[in-house]
């Protein structure tokens, strides 16, 4: 099982991918950190379907080069009663969230709230 699991974890690192699954759907990304601030909450959802089925949803936040801003952490909650995310590593993760979401159960209504906590680097003159 050990060498299955070393696998799998070199097969990820060459994919660039981090993976996280969680049965309360709370997932964070990243590490917080003294000083941030709440930079957005952003909302996403999809449904009401038809049928019950596993929702999958894409994830590209970009934070503003206007303000400067730099990305520390991220909390993830959504409404199921389970979800699992795929978060890119081939970007910089400081200046992008690259991913996807989705339901771990059948679902006619998925949604999920992303905290997106930082920095705003303000330049010197």
């Amino acid at each position: 099982m050990q060498v299955c699991r070393s696998f799998v974890v070199t097969f990820l690192a060459l994919l660039n991918v981090m993976i996280g699954c969680n049965a309360n759907c709370n997932i964070k990304i990243g590490e917080q950190a003294t000083g941030e601030q709440l930079l957005h909450n952003i909302t996403i959802s999809k449904g009401p379907l038809d049928v019950e089925q596993i929702i999958e949803m894409g994830l590209d936040y970009r934070v503003s080069p206007l303000q400067n801003e730099q990305i520390s952490y991220v909390q993830l909650v959504g409404t199921g009663p389970g979800c699992s995310a795929i978060i890119s590593n081939s970007v910089d993760r400081k200046k992008q969230l690259l991913g996807t979401v989705a339901s771990t159960t059948q679902l006619r209504e998925f949604s999920v709230k992303l905290s997106v906590y930082g920095f705003i680097k303000i330049n010197d003159l």
